[in-house]
């Protein structure tokens, strides 16, 4: 952690101006990368897994932030929108500390930073992150990259979880059939489109699957997210699970959006990429 520590700041030591293309990505403190777009400011924590921590419409916070929980039942995995390999099953829980909580490196490009983790011994990737500001305002490129860093062949889909306040309507175009199961969140159905209000259940934690078709949004406060990815079949996806997937906690906490790319087997040096386009407007 130290070596990689030094690492991250003798790099950003001078590079300030750098970290500037246009004025609108740099390094704060050494340690967050701010995006802006028009109104919308994005942050990245460099030294903890390289997750996207705040999205604000000038003041207004969209993202979920850690709410430290009362008695014993504190959870840090409660904020934020964060990077994973997929299936689940392989690492089952907690997340990977290597991918998810760990320093990244970073490399400062003309108009894009690139987020680099370490190696993980029991699952040898390596993760990438390039961050760009998008043409369009309020909007954010994110290229994920999974490099396999070992020497034997591993199978893996690209998964991104990114956790909002509970409340607000979240949309998605997908089959009707596809939603399953197809109770566990009341959701409406018309012209393709599947919506769900949120409805608080202090007890229990829902989850559903979807072969969606390539967007997620939610919408709350008067702003709305909507998140763009490639349109996979679930047929596409890791095994046991699929492109779209939401995940709604208990009581009034907090909501994930996941979005999954194509489960693909990588050689020994190869790299996957997978593209995810964040735009968050008022509504």
């Amino acid at each position: 952690m130290k070596k990689t520590f030094l690492a991250v700041a003798a790099l950003l030591i001078g590079l300030t101006a750098a970290a500037r293309p246009g004025g609108n990505i740099s390094i704060s403190n050494d340690t967050l990368l701010i995006l802006k777009s028009a109104n919308v400011t994005m942050t990245v924590d460099i030294q903890h897994g390289a997750k996207v921590i705040s999205l604000k419409y000038n003041e207004s916070e969209f993202l979920a932030q850690h709410v430290p929980a009362k008695g014993w039942f504190n959870n840090p995995n409660d904020f934020g929108s964060t990077f994973w390999p997929a299936p689940q099953s392989e690492w089952n829980w907690p997340p990977i500390a290597t991918y998810d909580k760990n320093a990244y490196s970073i490399k400062l490009e003309k108009k894009a930073a690139v987020l680099s983790s370490g190696k993980d011994e029991k699952y040898p990737y390596i993760f990438h992150k390039t961050f760009k500001v998008g043409k369009a305002p309020g909007t954010f490129i994110i290229e994920y990259c999974i490099e396999n860093a070992g020497d034997k062949p591993v199978s893996v889909a690209p998964w991104e979880i990114t956790r909002v306040p509970g409340g607000g309507v979240m949309s998605f175009a997908a089959p009707k059939e596809s939603v399953r199961p197809a109770e566990e969140l009341k959701f409406e159905y018309a012209d393709g489109i599947v919506s769900i209000p949120y409805v608080a259940d202090p007890q229990g934690n829902h989850k559903i699957f979807a072969d969606s078709k390539g967007w997620l949004s939610f919408e709350k406060d008067g702003l709305k997210l909507t998140k763009s990815f490639e349109d996979i079949t679930t047929a596409e996806a890791a095994p046991g699970e699929d492109e779209l997937e939401i995940y709604v906690n208990r009581g009034t906490t907090f909501i994930e959006l996941e979005n999954q790319g194509k489960y693909k087997t990588l050689q020994s040096g190869e790299k996957l990429v997978w593209t995810v386009e964040w735009k968050l407007e008022k509504k």
